[in-house]
């Protein structure tokens, strides 16, 4: 079961086409008055820069959002003096060009599109700067400490807490990023359904209307390990919800991979674990359901869905944008993935959790900033970028994203997510993650059972042949977990 964060994160490197982007020069650029609202308001007491500085920065954005950024970029620089450029990189190829620049010491002065992990590693190396003290100085954007703009709990859920008295924001994430149930409002008024199923019960109903009526019920893919993951993901937290308090070691609300370590040594987490067993069935029953093929499709789960011949599938928040760039032809609508119930399962829930509000560090600043003198300007970027009045406004309004910062209309069609969200904290299963010999076996091996060539037993009896000695060679691995106390 993979976490959503990273999941989602991954799927948002993958949009874009091989061009490079650069910022528009001063004599192009717009002041305040003439880009559109979003990047309209700035702070009066944003007055140019005394000393004017020139940076890049590096970007995988899908080419639909290319004007956008360009927008923002060039209010960012009428309002500052400064000459900020934007320079873009496949996705496919951000995470090694970006290493590249880093061992090259060529890196751009602001990076994107790269993974956390990556970001932890650049932090040790040196490349990128510790963002979180300037949380607290102001913005000139708002005149409130930066930090105050973002949503409650964003900021926390992006740190690095591996110390916990010494946490870490490695960058500074510029959307909400969410995992959604998508249906075809068209298909549904034909098999008679009004409202999208809100639980697993619910859901299996309205498939088998769907299958009967010839339609595609549930289109994925799982080609590679995140769509269906996304599903895997929602479940666990309904499955370990009765763990956490035997689990959680630090009482932090969630289980951490740490925790799930000590609990295999302990035996608390076994193949015979009844969770894992009730993962296996929902799979089994939902199976009839996906789309043919669906074990080696990619991106053409979407295109089931995009030409009416689906249901419903899972997507990100991003898809609003998607569709409305793709001008398809067909009425569509959002809602949360259906949750675990009671009815289907005892490990069921008897209502949907509704779960912090969480995202990833995405665009960071590289020691190239602070060497060039450009560390100021940088975060001042960023700071545009994130206010309420600026770049947040803008990329709400023209790419239908949901925004990290307070203060921001929602786009109508993602109300219903913004309403899903609460003080729940979201689990996932990392049991089967400790290594990347075990997560690629776990992947494969649900393949196989999801093609009906590996039968659920000997599906878990694979699980826990080695699954000590995975969980003992993370615990090697982490000497920072300090789990000793728990091992004695």
């Amino acid at each position: 079961m993979k976490k959503i964060g990273t999941l989602a994160a991954s799927l948002a490197l993958m949009t874009g086409v091989l061009a490079a982007c650069g910022g528009n020069s001063n004599s192009n650029q717009a002041s305040p008055s003439e880009t559109s609202s979003g990047s309209s308001s700035a702070s009066a007491s944003n007055s140019p820069a005394a000393d004017p500085v020139k940076f890049s920065i590096m970007h995988n954005q899908g080419e639909y959002s290319w004007p956008t950024y360009e927008k923002m970029v060039s209010a960012f620089n009428g309002q500052t003096g400064n000459t900020a450029e934007l320079k873009y990189i496949p996705a496919e190829e951000a995470v090694n060009w970006l290493q590249t620049q880093f061992i090259g010491h060529s890196e751009p002065e602001i990076v994107s599109g790269t993974t956390t992990e990556k970001l932890i590693e650049a932090y040790k190396n040196g490349w990128i700067v510790d963002l979180l003290p300037y949380l607290d100085e102001i913005s000139p954007y708002t005149n409130k400490p930066w930090k105050d703009s973002f949503l409650p709990g964003l900021i926390d859920s992006a740190l690095d807490k591996t110390d916990a008295n010494n946490p870490h924001l490695y960058g500074i994430p510029n959307q909400v990023v969410t995992v959604n149930l998508y249906y075809n409002k068209d298909i549904f008024a034909k098999i008679g359904v009004t409202d999208p199923p809100a639980t697993i019960t619910e859901f299996l109903e309205v498939a088998k209307k769907a299958k009967d009526a010839g339609y595609i019920p549930f289109s994925i893919q799982n080609s590679m390990d995140w769509n269906l993951g996304w599903l895997a993901t929602d479940l666990a937290s309904y499955l370990w919800r009765s763990s956490v308090s035997e689990l959680d070691l630090n009482q932090s609300g969630k289980i951490e991979l740490n925790e799930w370590a000590v609990a295999v040594v302990q035996d608390k987490v076994t193949k015979d674990s009844p969770q894992l067993k009730e993962y296996l069935r929902l799979l089994s029953d939902l199976v009839p359901y996906f789309n043919e093929g669906f074990n080696s499709a990619s991106w053409e789960f979407e295109g089931l869905f995009n030409d009416g011949k689906s249901a419903m599938t899972l997507n990100g928040s991003w898809y609003p944008n998607q569709y409305q760039q793709g001008g398809f032809k067909f009425n569509y609508g959002i809602a949360p993935i259906p949750y675990l119930d009671k009815g289907y399962s005892e490990l069921g829930g008897t209502e949907r959790y509704k779960f912090k509000i969480g995202s990833t560090p995405y665009f960071a600043v590289t020691r190239n900033a602070k060497e060039n003198k450009a560390d100021s300007a940088a975060v001042n970027f960023l700071q545009y970028m994130t206010a309420p009045e600026g770049g947040a406004k803008l990329l709400a309004e023209e790419l239908n994203l949901i925004p990290v910062v307070q203060g921001v209309d929602v786009p109508e069609v993602l109300k219903p997510i913004m309403e899903s969200f609460g003080n729940d904290e979201q689990l996932s299963f990392g049991a089967n993650e400790f290594t990347a010999e075990q997560k690629d076996k776990w992947f494969k091996n649900q393949q196989k059972y999801l093609a009906g060539k590996m039968t659920a037993e000997q599906f878990l009896n694979e699980f826990g042949k080695d699954l000590k000695k995975y969980a003992n060679e993370a615990i090697k691995t982490h000497p920072e977990w300090n789990l000793e106390q728990y091992l004695q």
